[in-house]
């Protein structure tokens, strides 16, 4: 009657050795996937929060809505003073810079990436509406954000 030793033979361990590997690669996916989407997360309500402060100076400044929907708008040479104020217009060519001054930080080293849009909504109902977008590229694909601002009529 011969008696094997008991314990690990060399394979026994390498094979241990990789399904432990395995697992520890599978867990590392799952840890950067998780970041991947904790940082669109933060960027995507970095984004709306940038909407909402747009739409309130749009709303803020509705006689100049239709200008906010303007690619060509140029920022006044001076800002805005007690002593020289801006018109409506110069005021949105500001916001407008601004806007597009922030999304840039938002989302530095992207270029073109960073896609500022002020498109007037359709529809009849619509005609003075905004939607206001911006669009980046996330961790693992294009990201995009808007907002639907309604414009009020302006009291006369």
């Amino acid at each position: 009657m011969s008696t094997r030793p008991r314990g690990f033979t060399l394979v026994e361990a390498l094979v241990a050795l990789l399904v432990l590997s395995v697992g520890m690669l599978g867990a590392w996916e799952l840890q950067l996937s998780s970041l991947r989407s904790h940082n669109d997360a933060i960027r995507q309500a970095a984004a709306q929060e940038l909407l909402r402060d747009m739409a309130e100076r749009i709303r803020a400044n509705a006689p100049a809505g239709s200008r906010y929907a303007s690619a060509d708008v140029s920022p006044p040479a001076t800002g805005c003073t007690a002593a020289t104020p801006c018109s409506s217009a110069e005021l949105a060519a500001l916001d407008v810079a601004w806007f597009a001054e922030r999304a840039a930080a938002l989302f530095p080293g992207q270029g073109t990436a960073t896609l500022v849009e002020f498109v007037p909504a359709t529809g009849p109902t619509d005609a003075d509406d905004i939607v206001v977008s911006l669009q980046w590229r996330g961790a693992r694909e294009r990201q995009s954000a808007s907002l639907h601002v309604p414009v009020p009529p302006v009291a006369g």
